[in-house]
């Protein structure tokens, strides 16, 4: 099966936002899989300024951050919980639930669960991306890629140029619209402009457009592309085809591979 290639040249890139001011806000980007709702009208996330994270050393403001609420915490524990119970069921039917020992690992993987999302916060500036304290420079990636991980999820890799490293689950890029679309017009400048490596997956998953090449050479020329091994399950993550049309590039010629 022929697949449609999209180029984009650097040129036509959005616009990156000012680092002091964080404007202009980059465009919608394509992928995003939560719910688009204001900060303030969302009842699973944290409200509260004074535990918002601060920008990494020598960066600029953040522009958004994400925490879950204890109500929020309590609804993905609950929810995990019940999924545990019903692949306890399938697999054993209903004799495990005489065993005092299961519940009490069920407990316990619910508590440190809980600890975990409370602890978890996700934040970005116009120029970069943070997990807690690890963070980088989403304009200045050497490499980024897609990965899938056991009893982790679809995420994806970013390493900049300074060497730091971060791993983001595509779900925690979606728990925020804005935390989203600053990342991914921070990959798109990497890869297309700065020509960052990444994986056949990742372009997938993200819609992302190859690098436009050089106009003295011909079109047909291979963008850099790692072989890292990605999972079948970052596949669930894939972009319709019908939310590509509206990001820039999505218009330019286009060549089977």
């Amino acid at each position: 099966m022929m697949v449609e290639r999209r180029y984009l040249a650097a040129e036509e890139l959005p616009p990156r936002p000012d680092p002091s001011a964080g404007l202009p806000r980059p465009p919608r980007a394509p992928g995003f899989i939560g719910r688009d709702i204001s900060a303030k009208d969302s009842v699973i996330r944290e409200q509260d300024e004074a535990l918002a994270p601060g920008s990494p050393p020598g960066q600029s403001p953040v522009l958004v951050w994400y925490r879950e609420s204890r109500r929020g915490t309590v609804i993905g524990v609950v929810t995990f919980g019940l999924a545990l119970v019903g692949l306890a069921t399938l697999a054993r039917g209903t004799e495990w639930m005489t065993l005092w020992g299961a519940w009490g690992i069920i407990a316990v993987s619910l508590i440190v669960v809980y600890f975990i999302s409370r602890n978890d916060r996700f934040s970005a500036g116009a120029d970069w991306v943070a997990r807690g304290k690890k963070w980088v420079r989403v304009y200045e990636l050497a490499k980024v890629t897609c990965h899938s991980y056991p009893y982790y999820g679809a995420g994806v890799c970013m390493r900049d140029s300074g060497g730091r490293k971060l791993r983001y689950r595509f779900i925690d890029l979606s728990s925020d619209r804005m935390l989203w679309d600053l990342t991914y017009n921070g990959i798109l400048h990497s890869v297309i402009a700065g020509g960052a490596e990444t994986n056949w997956m990742l372009r997938r998953t993200l819609a992302l457009p190859y690098p436009e090449p050089a106009r003295a050479r011909n079109r047909s020329a291979q963008p850099r592309t790692s072989d890292d091994a990605c999972g079948v399950w970052c596949a669930l993550t894939l972009v319709p085809p019908q939310t590509r049309r509206h990001w820039p590039g999505s218009s330019l010629p286009s060549a089977a591979p």
